[in-house]
């Protein structure tokens, strides 16, 4: 005898719209704890490493007009235009300034989207693009002089000393032999730019360790530092670095798997990783001179306040 089986149960439009309903608040509940989880911390780097690509491929679009060399304001205005005579105007503002004046960057790109240090760094909000009263020669100016590129810079064009910086990052410092490194060669193991960073044990003047580990100093400047908060944790650093071939990576220590420096140990040498934020004197004829960074070619980024002739221990380089 054959038997029917009873029909299948069919999904009714009711049913199928209820299942719907619960699905979408199902994925409503995951969504924002992954945001939580993951987002932000992804984010951050993310929009900084924007900011940061902007910011170096804007010095490589300027070394393509001359001669491969990023911005170097005692070169572009080599009188007293813009500001005083020499070296002294090659610091952070001023370098940062003539790409801004040029219309490859904007203001808001030179602040970091993750910036810790709120209370001293800000945008700027009266840029001026056109005869800046601050120039010795307004009319005849190549950029505003008035962009700061720390708090500490000196006072300038009615903004007292101590006045927010304008940006938030840290460069090689363009003297000496690290010259070298201040152009467009395309190399993918130069940093040039980058996050800043705290100050390391031993100073910045000693040879590292001899198992290649660095500590934080105490005090504000290494443990307490500002710049652990960027993108780290308060006991490590953590940010995004520039190469010199336009790219951008984030990195989970100060010194780079792929950055290196020839280590001289007496008679014999070795590749050793090169700590971003310290100037290494255990290079062959390293800077151990106290304030002289115009002999190292090891990559050594720091903001720039104030700065003398090189090797005269003029420079003053913010560490916050």
């Amino acid at each position: 005898m054959n038997r029917s089986h009873p029909p299948a149960h069919a999904f009714t439009l009711v049913e199928l719209i209820a299942s719907i309903v619960v699905c979408a608040l199902i994925v409503g509940m995951i969504l924002p704890a992954l945001g939580g989880a993951c987002g932000c911390g992804q984010r951050r780097p993310f929009k900084d490493s924007n900011h940061l690509r902007g910011i170096v491929q804007s010095m490589i679009m300027w070394s393509q007009n001359n001669r491969g060399s990023y911005p170097l304001p005692s070169a572009i205005d080599p009188g007293s235009t813009v500001a005083a005579q020499g070296a002294a105007k090659d610091t952070t503002g001023n370098i940062l300034s003539i790409l801004i004046w040029n219309g490859t960057i904007s203001t808001e790109v030179c602040v970091s989207p993750a910036e810790a240090n709120t209370a001293q760094v800000e945008s700027i909000a009266d840029y001026a693009f056109q005869s800046p009263a601050a120039a010795v020669d307004p009319a005849n100016a190549l950029w505003d002089p008035r962009f700061r590129g720390t708090p500490i810079d000196p006072a300038l064009g009615g903004l007292p000393a101590g006045a927010p910086g304008n940006q938030s990052y840290a460069h090689i410092i363009p003297c000496g032999n690290r010259l070298k490194l201040w152009r467009d060669n395309a190399s993918t193991t130069e940093a040039v730019l980058g996050n800043r960073g705290p100050r390391y044990a031993p100073d910045d003047r000693a040879p590292h360790p001899a198992d290649g580990r660095w500590a934080l100093v105490d005090g504000p400047l290494g443990r307490g530092s500002n710049t652990l908060l960027i993108h780290g944790r308060r006991e490590t650093w953590e940010g995004c670095i520039a190469r010199n071939d336009g790219s951008v990576r984030f990195e989970h220590k100060p010194s780079p798997d792929d950055v290196t420096y020839t280590r001289y140990v007496g008679a014999r040498s070795h590749a050793a990783f090169d700590n971003l934020f310290v100037s290494e004197s255990d290079e062959l004829d390293g800077d151990a001179r106290p304030g002289a960074f115009d002999r190292g070619v090891n990559a050594f980024l720091r903001p720039i306040a104030e700065r003398g002739e090189a090797g005269a221990g003029g420079f003053r380089l913010w560490v916050d």
